[in-house]
Formats: C-alpha cells, sequence, structure tokens
C-alpha cells in the first residue's frame, strides 16, 4: 500500500502569481476530491472554484470555473466527461453541470432551498439532497433525482437521509440516515449516522452500519464493496465493507486508513477500490492499494 501527497498547492498559488509564503489563513485548502471511475483525474476545490489534475504525472491543474460564487463538491460522470457540482452563484445553492473543459455550464435546479450535488444517478440524472418538502417536520434531507434533459426534479426515497450514492448496476442506493452534525467527532447517541441502502428490486431498506457513532458518506467501487468515513477507530478514517447480491453486509468493517492527528473530512474512491483520495488538515492525500 502506498500513501503520499499530492502536490497541488505550490503550483496552485505560483499559477496565480502569488509566493508560497504570502498565502493567508485558508488561502491554502484545497477541498473536495473527486475521481474520474478510472482514477486517472481528480477534480478538487480551490478557492471556491473547480479545478482538475491528472494523476498520471502529467500537466498542471487546469481551471474549469471563474465566477464570484462558491463552487464545491464537484463529482465525475460516469464517463469521466462532465463534472456536477452546487454553487450559490445565483443566491442559493442549485446544482450545475459543465463539462470537463469548464464548458457548458448547465443549472439544473432554481429551488430558494439548499440543493447539494452528492453522486451521478445514471449519464443524464443527478442525485442531490434537499428539503424543498419535510422541512416543517423532518431536521434530514430528502433525496432527489434531477434529470439533464430540464425536467422538474422527482424525489428518489421515502425515506429521509443524505449523501446518497448509486451502486453501478443501478439496484441499491446507499445513504446516510441521523442529524447529527459530522463536527461532532466524538459523539455517541441517538442522532448518530449510519450507513443504509435502499434495494431499488425489492422496496426494501437494508441497514448497513449500526455502530452508535457517526458512519457518513457511502462510496461504491464495484457493486460488493462499500466504503465510508467513520469515527469508530477514534479519528474520522475510511473504512470499507462488503455487500452481497441481496445488498446484505457480509464482512467488515475493515478500516483502510489510521489517520491520528486530524480526522479525515472528505474522500473519493476509484470504481475499481485500487485508489482512494482524501481531504485531511489542508491537504489532499492519495493511497494506492494493492
Amino acid at each position: 500500500m502506498k500513501k503520499y501527497l499530492i502536490a497541488i498547492i505550490p503550483a496552485l498559488v505560483l499559477m496565480m502569481g502569488v509566493h508560497p509564503g504570502e498565502a493567508q489563513d485558508g488561502e491554502s485548502f484545497v477541498r473536495y476530491p473527486s475521481l474520474t471511475d478510472d482514477g486517472s483525474r481528480m477534480a478538487f476545490v480551490y478557492q471556491g472554484d473547480i479545478w482538475v489534475k491528472s494523476l498520471n504525472g502529467e500537466g498542471e491543474a487546469n481551471r474549469l470555473t471563474i465566477h464570484e460564487g462558491y463552487d464545491q463538491k464537484p463529482r465525475w460522470s460516469p464517463d469521466g466527461e462532465r463534472i456536477a457540482f452546487t454553487s450559490d452563484r445565483y443566491g442559493h445553492p442549485d446544482i450545475y453541470v459543465i463539462d470537463q473543459y469548464g464548458n457548458q455550464t448547465q443549472r439544473l435546479t432554481y429551488h430558494s432551498t439548499t440543493d447539494m450535488v452528492s453522486n451521478w444517478y445514471s449519464e443524464n440524472e443527478i442525485l442531490f439532497t434537499t428539503n424543498r418538502a419535510f422541512a416543517q417536520v423532518e431536521r434530514e434531507d430528502e433525496v432527489y433525482t434531477v434529470s439533464l434533459e430540464g425536467e422538474t426534479p422527482e424525489r428518489l426515497l421515502d425515506a429521509v437521509g443524505n449523501e446518497p450514492a448509486r451502486s453501478p448496476n443501478g439496484r441499491f442506493i446507499a445513504f446516510v440516515r441521523g442529524s447529527c452534525r459530522k463536527a461532532r467527532e466524538a459523539y455517541k447517541g441517538p442522532a448518530n449516522g449510519n450507513i443504509w441502502i435502499y434495494d431499488t428490486e425489492r422496496d426494501q431498506y437494508i441497514q448497513i452500519t449500526t455502530y452508535e457513532g457517526n458512519d457518513f458518506q457511502p462510496r461504491w467501487a464495484g457493486n460488493n464493496t462499500l466504503y465510508f468515513i467513520s469515527s469508530r477507530n477514534g479519528r474520522y478514517n475510511i473504512f470499507h465493507v462488503g455487500v452481497n447480491a441481496e445488498g446484505e453486509k457480509t464482512d467488515g468493517p475493515v478500516a483502510d486508513t489510521r489517520a491520528e492527528d486530524m480526522g479525515i473530512r472528505y474522500f473519493d474512491v476509484s470504481a475499481n477500490g485500487n485508489k482512494l483520495v482524501y481531504e485531511k488538515g489542508i491537504s489532499l492525500y492519495i493511497q494506492e492499494k494493492g
């Protein structure tokens, strides 16, 4: 197993005409990494804009968005040709899509509440969370989809939750149930987040994790491995479990990282599970498995 720090920050600072020694607090944060399915490219956020970097050691990072609004949480389409993201460029956080070269920006949602991108549901649909309907009775979000064709967004699940992720075969939707703030790393109690799966074929909900602390941010690597962040070893670290063809847990959780000084805030995994990229402190790290 090989782990290394991605040397993005110095290159970006020099590209912007600022010397590294002049960076102020907060200027060096590189956030929200997202890998293409083959793990060859990474999208990320720097100072509120979206950038793309090859992970094959070729070329510099390319800036895709230039806007005074805050762009966040880029997510690659399955074919690696488009990126969905959330931006508040018109006042409220809405869902947008841009192509891999930074062209053809398309706005998909227009609601006055917060719409937060989570993942792609298909080549032409985005999974996102919102509280546009249930805000008066629940603190948790609802899971919606929106089409690139400009159709009205539709609620996908009857259950409330957040951070939905569809399995590659399309059968399962992994998501988080629980309303505890993620900043409460040491929390243990009834508001904790757990990973659940919705089986679209059997119309059934299956609880995957039962830890009394926080488990969140599910990510699929193939149809039988589910990664997530958990505080079960003291700090937020990345774990994975095995999932069978019926959506039931077969083994795990197994720890993939062992951060001790500070927890991992955000991560992504390649489709084959061989590459992890995660955000810790003010830096991004890549961990190659196998």
